[in-house]
């Protein structure tokens, strides 16, 4: 993913932790499904890792 400057990519963190926030929020109050809290954990841990390299890019740049 290339960046011509650093508040794209705060953008795109931004988006990116409201998405997961948002369906952080949608399964607590659906419940999660039976057998699908652990992908939903890693998908979580993921999201995480993707947000924190991004904010990296985005200080180095």
């Amino acid at each position: 993913m290339k960046f011509r400057n650093s508040d794209e990519v705060h953008g795109v963190v931004r988006k990116v932790d409201s998405g997961m926030v948002s369906l952080s929020g949608t399964l607590r109050q659906l419940g999660v499904p039976k057998g699908m809290g652990t992908s939903l954990n890693k998908l979580r841990n993921s999201v995480g890792d993707l947000v924190a390299h991004l904010e990296m890019v985005k200080r180095r740049s």
